[in-house]
C-alpha cells in the first residue's frame, strides 16, 4: 500500500508540474501576442496619422469648390467625344439598391477580397510563428487560399477592358496589372509552401518563416496593385460610371 501511495503521489506531483509548465507557456504566449497586437496597433495609428495630413485643406477646398452645371450643348459634345474615344455609355441612375447587372464592372467589388485576405494571411502567418501555431496555421491556409481565388477571379473574370486612356493612365494600368500578376504568383507560391510546411514538415520554424516572408511579399504586391488601381479610378477617372471601359469585351482582348 505504501508503494501504491508513493506512486500516486508521484503521479500527482508530475501532473502538477506539467500543468505549471503549460500554464507558464500559455501565459508567455499571451504576453507575446499582446506585445505583437500593441505593435500592430501603433503601426496602424502611425499610418493613419501619416495619411491624414492635409485633410483639413482638402475638406476646405471641397466645401468652397463651385460646381457649374454643363449646358445641353456641352453635355452633347461630351457624349460625342466619349463615343469617339471608345468610352462606355454611362449607366442610367438606379432608384434603390442596384443589381449586379447595373454596374459597368464587378472588378471593384471583387478586388477587395484578395486585398483583405492576403493581408490577413500575412499577419496570421507572422503571429503563428510565436503563438497558437497549429490553429493559426489552418487560418493562414484558408486565408491564403481565399486570397488566391479572389486574385484569380479579379484578374481573369471581372477585369474590364479599357480604351481611350491618357498616357499616364496607360502607364498606371500597366503597373496595376504587373503587380496583380505578381500577387497571383506569389499567392500560389505561398499557399503551396504553406501546405508543404503544414502537412509534411510539421510546421518547422524555418518553413513557417519562409511562408510568412512570401505572404508578406504577396501582401505588398496586392497593396501596390490596389494603389495603382485607386489612382486609375480616383485620379484618372477610369471606371466610375463606365468611363473608359468597354463593358462587353472579353479579357483576352484587353486593350491598353
Amino acid at each position: 500500500m505504501a508503494e501504491v501511495a508513493e506512486v500516486a503521489v508521484a503521479i500527482l506531483i508530475n501532473i502538477q508540474e506539467n500543468w505549471t509548465i503549460k500554464r507558464k507557456i500559455i501565459i508567455h504566449k499571451l504576453r507575446t501576442m499582446k506585445r505583437i497586437l500593441k505593435t500592430f496597433i501603433i503601426v496602424l495609428m502611425a499610418t493613419g496619422v501619416a495619411h491624414a495630413h492635409g485633410g483639413a485643406d482638402h475638406k476646405k477646398k471641397k466645401e468652397t469648390k463651385k460646381i457649374e452645371q454643363p449646358t445641353t450643348e456641352q453635355a452633347e459634345a461630351h457624349d460625342h467625344s466619349a463615343h469617339e474615344h471608345g468610352e462606355a455609355k454611362k449607366p442610367q441612375p438606379v432608384l434603390g439598391q442596384a443589381s449586379f447587372d447595373d454596374f459597368p464592372s464587378l472588378h471593384p467589388m471583387v478586388v477587395h477580397f484578395p486585398i483583405a485576405l492576403l493581408l490577413l494571411a500575412a499577419i496570421s502567418a507572422l503571429f503563428g510563428l510565436f503563438v497558437f501555431k497549429e490553429p493559426l496555421s489552418w487560418v493562414t491556409i484558408f486565408l491564403a487560399a481565399g486570397g488566391l481565388l479572389g486574385a484569380y477571379i479579379a484578374g481573369n473574370y471581372v477585369h474590364p477592358h479599357t480604351s481611350g486612356l491618357s498616357d499616364n493612365a496607360e502607364w498606371l494600368l500597366t503597373e496595376h496589372e504587373r503587380f496583380a500578376d505578381y500577387t497571383f504568383w506569389t499567392a500560389i507560391a505561398a499557399l503551396l509552401l504553406k501546405l508543404v510546411s503544414h502537412f509534411f514538415l510539421k510546421r518547422k520554424f524555418w518553413s513557417e518563416a519562409l511562408v510568412a516572408l512570401v505572404l508578406i511579399g504577396s501582401a505588398y504586391c496586392v497593396s501596390q496593385a490596389g494603389h495603382y488601381g485607386a489612382q486609375l479610378t480616383h485620379l484618372e477617372g477610369v471606371g466610375p460610371q463606365g468611363n473608359f471601359l468597354e463593358t462587353g469585351a472579353h479579357d483576352d482582348n484587353h486593350q491598353h
